[in-house]
């Protein structure tokens, strides 16, 4: 028996018809070789073996346990391979006639030589754009591997290292060869220690190219040998192809220049289109959120309220378990804005611009989770969109320029939602996540609670239908992280619970109930019944949420996106949109059973608001393109502008008017011990006063007396002003 010369090792993954035109290829043109084919299957789902037998019953077939990637496949195929000479060949390709001989000639006649290439043609047999390339530098990969090669594609960095000026017409040698096809002696790959399984994908040519000039050898393209590449069809099967792309660009760089070069050039190298944009609507939603903060900051009665108790957790080191009462004295709201602020304050200092600069800051890094997290449900063009519209909302500006514990509530919802959405998909983990998020939101504010619901309606269908995804966390595991997990997050406020009767959970979850049975029991002042005031500050509130200069428009835009978003939701009926319209329902609910119409409620409706009119503009640019695209950027103009010119015509700011008050308090009180007395409109709440006691111990170590004293004095807010009074 003759010896085996040469071994084609193909590695296959969810591209059968491809694979089969391309063995045909091989054995219709005969080569005058003594050959052999070594099929590795890399598809976890087996549908190959049978088909390939019946048609090509001479291949050497192997099946992966599991997806072992391009090198690891070629390992495999390798290992069960007789010939002298390994001809690695991706399955999207078709040879032409003499390949196989014309790289055998060369490399046999050839010294010093590593691997060989054959030239890669296009489908419409015409050189392929990339043939082979210049070893991956750190300046390379900067001018040729990143946006900057699509802005200047012939920079004279990326033009060399792509060998633009090579005529392709004789062999070349070139530092890396391409992984589409080349030809290697056995004994040489053997003893470099094949490819690196390390990568799964990508640059595993590069690095083997460099053990290969590392040994003193050298790589070269025979144009004489021709295939037709139809490039990329396998890659184009698998889900997150850019992140097993960085991945593996990473560990190159890891692997040759060192950690730190790697992070460089893959936080540089991953800079493309949407990233460019992103760093631009970071940049507006910062300049938003900061312009003239100082000056324009809100500071409430309740917010002193979270202040002085952040002050007093610092200066006697005892812990709050809840944080301010809500609407119901019995209800408290949770303590975790006490511990942000406490935070703040312990380390930067208790200058009352500190939480609102802070609060500017994580919305407009939120920026980036928006994008992040919209992109995965739905897309890159809706996510940017959504980036946009968040970055310039006039509501969500607002709310990010008063820091209060309502101010980290939109993020936290869009966490939560996406909790539910991986676990729904199947990533059981995120159960466990959406529990620990819905517990945090508890914490920040009561009202949230109401998306617990969603996650009860997905538990109760997949209970009833025996989905996937509730099978899985029906084990220990996951059941023990749920309950640990949120016992971690509510654990202040458990305690405060054991000491004060369960109003906080018990309490809270039997009120809940009560408020839901009585809706259908008592008309009169039922949803239906005292839902107007409700409605008319829905629709106002939603007016700065999305086109602050016009209520005509936006009532005309919610009507608009919603039409297009239930159109699509029954066209393409996905989770995502799915989930998405169940937590506006459960919110809108939640809200209306409340029957109060407070901003605070607001923030949950946030992202789930700013989804749905993204996916309306996505719609209507696909229709419309240009103009749509010009009509969003204005939209976008329009409501920055509106928030510029709502702060610039403040003549004097919120917390500059406060800092003048206690200036004259201090005057009147010289010193003396002294009440201070809310009087008019909001007096009659507990909090009336802490924003002005904050400022008087901040900045003149003035406390009021707890107990009556003989000196009063007096603050009203009215028509704008502060009043400032005393009865001696």
């Amino acid at each position: 028996m003759k010896p085996m010369t040469l071994s084609v090792i193909i590695v296959h993954y969810k591209v059968q018809e491809k694979l089969f035109n391309c063995l045909e290829s091989i054995f219709n043109l005969k080569p005058n070789v003594n050959f052999e084919v070594v099929v590795v299957n890399n598809d976890e789902k087996d549908g190959l073996k049978k088909n390939l037998k019946r048609k090509f019953p001479y291949v050497n077939y192997i099946k992966a346990k599991k997806n072992l990637g391009y090198g690891g496949g070629n390992n495999l195929g390798v290992k069960y391979s007789k010939g002298e000479y390994l001809f690695f060949l991706n399955p999207d390709t078709e040879l032409l006639p003499d390949a196989l001989e014309s790289l055998l000639e060369f490399i046999k006649n050839k010294n010093n030589i590593g691997a060989v290439s054959p030239l890669l043609l296009d489908e419409n047999n015409e050189p392929n754009y990339v043939q082979g390339s210049q070893f991956v530098t750190s300046l390379r990969a900067i001018f040729a591997l990143s946006i900057i090669n699509k802005i200047f594609p012939n920079n004279i960095v990326s033009r060399k290292f792509f060998l633009k000026d090579w005529g392709q017409n004789k062999p070349r040698r070139v530092d890396v060869f391409p992984g589409t096809a080349f030809l290697i002696k056995k004994t040489l790959f053997e003893k470099l220690g094949k490819f690196d399984e390390k990568y799964f994908l990508f640059f595993e040519e590069a690095d083997l190219a460099r053990r290969i000039k590392k040994n003193g050898l050298d790589n070269y393209i025979v144009p004489k040998a021709k295939i037709i590449h139809f490039g990329g069809v396998s890659t184009k099967q698998r889900v997150g192809i850019k992140e097993i792309y960085n991945k593996s660009q990473f560990y190159y760089f890891k692997k040759w220049y060192g950690l730190p070069w790697a992070i460089i050039i893959n936080l540089f190298t991953s800079i493309g289109k949407y990233e460019v944009l992103l760093f631009f609507i970071f940049t507006l939603a910062l300049f938003l959120r900061t312009f003239r903060l100082n000056e324009t900051m809100i500071f409430i009665g309740d917010q002193g309220w979270f202040y002085l108790s952040a002050r007093d957790m610092l200066l006697t080191g005892k812990i709050p378990l809840v944080g301010i009462t809500s609407s119901h004295i019995w209800l408290h709201q949770g303590p975790y804005w006490t511990y942000i602020l406490a935070f703040l304050f312990k380390f930067i200092g208790y200058n009352p611009l500190i939480p609102g600069y802070f609060t500017a800051i994580f919305g407009s890094l939120s920026i980036f989770i928006v994008y992040k997290i919209i992109k995965e449900m739905f897309g890159k063009k809706i996510g940017v969109i959504s980036s946009l519209l968040y970055a310039t909302s006039p509501l969500i500006l607002i709310n990010d320029r008063f820091p209060y514990h309502t101010s980290l509530i939109p993020i936290f919802t869009l966490l939560y939602i996406f909790s539910i959405y991986k676990w729904v998909k199947g990533e059981v983990k995120y159960f466990i996540c959406a529990i620990i998020l819905l517990g945090i939101l508890y914490n920040f504010e009561l009202a949230t609670f109401s998306l617990g619901a969603v996650l009860l309606i997905f538990l109760f269908f997949g209970l009833l239908k025996r989905k996937s995804w509730v099978v899985n966390i029906l084990n220990r595991r996951i059941i023990l992280f749920s309950i640990v997990g949120f016992t971690a997050v509510m654990f202040p406020v458990l305690i405060y619970d054991i000491k004060n009767g369960f109003l906080q959970t018990f309490g809270f979850l039997i009120w809940i109930l009560y408020k839901i049975v009585r809706i259908p029991l008592n008309t009169s002042t039922s949803v239906l019944g005292g839902s107007t005031n409700i409605f008319h500050f829905l629709l106002d509130r939603y007016k700065l949420l999305t086109f602050a200069n016009s209520f005509l428009l936006s009532v005309l835009f919610l009507f608009s996106s919603f039409v297009i978003f239930l159109y699509l939701l029954k066209k393409e009926k996905t989770i995502s949109l799915f989930i998405v319209t169940l937590s506006f329902i459960i919110v809108i609910f939640g809200f209306v059973i409340n029957k109060t119409p407070s901003d605070a409620y607001l923030p949950i409706f946030f992202p789930i608001v700013i989804v749905i009119s993204a996916i309306f503009w996505n719609f209507i640019i696909k229709k419309t393109k240009i103009f749509s695209l010009i009509m969003l950027l204005i939209f976008a103009f329009i409501n920055s502008y509106y928030l510029l010119n709502y702060y610039s015509d403040l003549a004097k700011s919120d917390l500059a008017k406060r800092k003048e008050a206690v200036s004259r308090i201090n005057e009147i009180v010289s010193g003396r011990k002294y009440n201070l007395i809310g009087k008019g409109i909001g007096s009659q709440f507990e909090s009336f006063t802490m924003n002005y006691e904050y400022l008087l111990w901040l900045y003149y170590k003035s406390e009021p007396a707890k107990k009556p004293v003989e000196l009063k004095v007096f603050i009203e807010e009215k028509n704008g002003k502060i009043l400032v009074n005393k009865n001696d």
